[in-house]
């Protein structure tokens, strides 16, 4: 069992500071009477300490220790950092490190049940000692430094004090553990000036390419059955249709007879030429109409296949449309695919006129998507308009985003905080540790292990992820990033005494 009821709700009225313990009141033994006493023997004061390190959280509670005596069960709670969940194995050694350089330890080989150890050391002469833990397990070696532990040499030399009321919201450790939690510490950071604009996802300049065809044909459905449909991958030169002739003037594959016939009308001028039986100036005129038809089936693109057009993929990508059914007559000119490059795309922002005298330093964006919250970063600018659009009175600026997932999709809205230069240092806090309630943004911090106070908040600037807190928080303190929301719901049963607490 724990420590009793009473010892509790002392302990959650104690303020903790990160790596600090603060000494509270009021513990009891496991039948409702002061730790080392018997019926009628006045109460002491019960003891409570929380200290984060890097990898882990230590809190724990127990009475006054009086040399000599075995204690009562501490109650040693044991989270990891890495996913704030309970230490299930390994052992926990206590060690005891008087002024003279000697050394007690008690050792729990492994925890009573999880996250939880109950040691009952005995110390066996009066004084001050240096308390540290060491956790060594597979899932977690770490030293804590705990600090100062008191052991008096008899029941009579424990001060008494009185129970004070609890202060702060109570979430026990058996609430947080099974539940999606964390906690950071909070610190000074700078972040850069903002402004929050709209915008679309856009394709890059050289990474979208339609391919059209440039002679009339017919995509004959036999042929073209397994040409790339909407939302396939294509590579740069793979076949996209193929097109057999017809008998217009500007089909294919008259343009093909046409050169066949030049080149073998410049062959058979070349060879009277050199027999000296045709002037030279008609083999020059039949060579430059071979140019010419070599030069109109090159602007043609795609490639001959016998007397079909093959069309073929300029680029590699994705087909965000098909305009063409096999079987179907394809016309001169006539659209039938478009091909996007997704893996790096335009992000157009639209600056309303009254800011755009603020976006000549713009460094980059951050963005949201509609569809998710997922936060997307935009690091260089390729340009910023210099003419504002008469009707929507807003002026372009455009960044490059990269898109190798692929998640962010050609025409979704965005909503961006644009940097526009300038940066302000000040305590920063995740933003997802902040709630808003009653319109007012406030936040949950850990001040004890099992205790936590709501701040209201004053913010300033926000890059997205952290926002400036102009006023509510201390830098060092403990909020709750993940789980707030039960922290909330918890503080509806508890009564707080001084949860707002005092932040500088």
């Amino acid at each position: 069992m724990r420590t009793s009821t009473r010892l509790l709700r002392r302990i959650r009225s104690t303020v903790f500071l990160p790596a600090t313990l603060v000494l509270g009141l009021a513990a009891c033994s496991s039948d409702g009477l002061p730790a080392g006493t018997t019926s009628g023997e006045q109460e002491h004061a019960g003891i409570a300490v929380t200290v984060w390190t890097e990898a882990s959280e230590l809190f724990f509670e127990y009475p006054p220790m009086v040399a000599g005596v075995e204690s009562e069960p501490w109650a040693v709670h044991l989270t990891r950092l890495s996913d704030f969940s309970p230490v299930t194995e390994g052992g926990l050694e206590l060690v005891f490190r008087a002024a003279d350089g000697t050394v007690q330890s008690t050792v729990s080989a492994s925890p009573a049940r999880p996250g939880i150890y109950t040691p009952r050391p005995l110390i066996s002469t009066a004084g001050t000692y240096q308390l540290a833990m060491i956790a060594r397990g597979p899932q977690l070696s770490d030293t804590i430094a705990v600090g100062r532990v008191e052991v008096y040499a008899t029941p009579g030399a424990i001060p008494h004090e009185e129970e004070a009321e609890a202060a702060g919201i109570s979430f026990l450790k058996e609430q947080q553990w099974p539940i999606d939690f964390q906690v950071v510490a909070v610190g000074v950071e700078s972040l850069p000036t903002t402004i929050e604009v709209t915008g679309v996802i856009e394709p890059a300049a050289g990474r979208v390419a339609e391919v059209a065809s440039p002679v009339s044909g017919l995509a004959r459905a036999q042929t073209n059955l397994n040409a790339p449909a909407v939302g396939s991958r294509v590579r740069a030169g793979q076949t996209m249709v193929v097109l057999s002739p017809t008998s217009q003037d500007n089909s294919f594959a008259r343009a093909v007879a046409d050169g066949q016939r030049l080149n073998r009308e410049v062959e058979r001028l070349e060879r009277l030429f050199a027999a000296e039986a045709i002037p030279e100036r008609r083999l020059i005129e039949a060579r430059h109409d071979l140019e010419l038809s070599q030069a109109a089936l090159g602007a043609m693109g795609g490639a001959s296949k016998g007397y079909e057009y093959v069309a073929r993929s300029p680029i590699s990508g994705i087909v965000q449309s098909r305009t063409f059914v096999p079987g179907q007559r394809v016309e001169s000119g006539q659209s039938l695919f478009v091909v996007v490059d997704p893996d790096e795309v335009w992000l157009r922002l639209n600056i309303p006129a009254s800011q755009t005298a603020l976006v000549n330093d713009a460094a980059g964006a951050s963005f949201t998507v509609e569809g998710t919250s997922r936060r997307y970063w935009s690091r260089r600018i390729v340009s910023i308009g210099a003419v504002i659009d008469p009707e929507t009175r807003t002026l372009p600026v455009i960044s490059t985003v990269t898109n190798s997932d692929r998640s962010l999709k050609i025409g979704q809205f965005a909503v961006a905080l644009l940097e526009v230069g300038g940066a302000r240092s000040g305590i920063t806090i995740p933003n997802e540790a902040i709630l808003r309630e009653d319109g007012q943004p406030v936040a949950y911090v850990q001040i004890g292990g099992e205790s936590f106070a709501r701040r209201r908040l004053s913010l300033g600037e926000t890059d997205g992820l952290q926002t400036l807190v102009e006023s509510g928080l201390s830098a060092g303190e403990h909020v709750v990033t993940v789980g707030a929301y039960q922290v909330y719901l918890g503080s509806l049963s508890t009564s707080e005494i001084a949860a707002e607490g005092h932040a500088h």
